[in-house]
C-alpha cells in the first residue's frame, strides 16, 4: 500500500511538474512576443525620426523651401526663352497669388511680378504668331 501511495503522489507531482512548466513556456512567449512588438515599435520610431531629420537637413541644406524657390526661380524665370508654354504661365500667376495670399511678397512686389509676368505672357503670344506666319 505505501509503494502504491508513493506512485500516486509521484506521478501527481511529475503532473504538476509538467503543467507548470507549459504554463511558464507560455507565459515565457507572450512576454517575448511583447518584448518583440515594443521593440520593433520602438526602431520604427527611431527610424522615422531620422528619416525626418534627414528630409529637414536636405530640404534646408538645398534650399527646397516654396519661398525661396519660388523667389530664386521667378527671378532667373524674367531671363528665360520665350518657349514657355501659357499653362507654365498661369502656374507662375498661381504662385505668386499663393506667395501673396501667404504674405510672403507684399503688395508692391506682387503687382510688379505680375506685371512682369502679363508682359513675358504677350510677348510669348507675339512670338508664337510669328512663328506660325514663318
Amino acid at each position: 500500500m505505501a509503494l502504491k501511495k508513493v506512485l500516486y503522489y509521484g506521478a501527481i507531482g511529475i503532473g504538476i511538474l509538467i503543467a507548470v512548466s507549459v504554463v511558464v513556456s507560455i507565459v515565457s512567449t507572450l512576454l517575448s512576443l511583447a518584448w518583440a512588438v515594443v521593440s520593433g515599435a520602438i526602431s520604427l520610431a527611431i527610424l522615422l525620426g531620422i528619416v525626418y531629420v534627414a528630409y529637414k537637413a536636405g530640404s534646408w541644406i538645398f534650399g527646397s523651401d516654396d519661398s525661396t524657390t519660388d523667389t530664386i526661380g521667378t527671378g532667373r524665370g524674367s531671363y528665360a526663352s520665350t518657349s514657355s508654354s501659357s499653362s507654365d504661365s498661369a502656374s507662375r500667376q498661381d504662385r505668386l497669388r499663393q506667395q501673396y495670399v501667404e504674405g510672403q511678397i507684399s503688395e508692391a512686389e506682387f503687382e510688379q511680378r505680375i506685371a512682369r509676368e502679363l508682359e513675358r505672357e504677350d510677348v510669348d503670344d507675339i512670338d508664337r504668331e510669328l512663328e506660325r506666319e514663318r
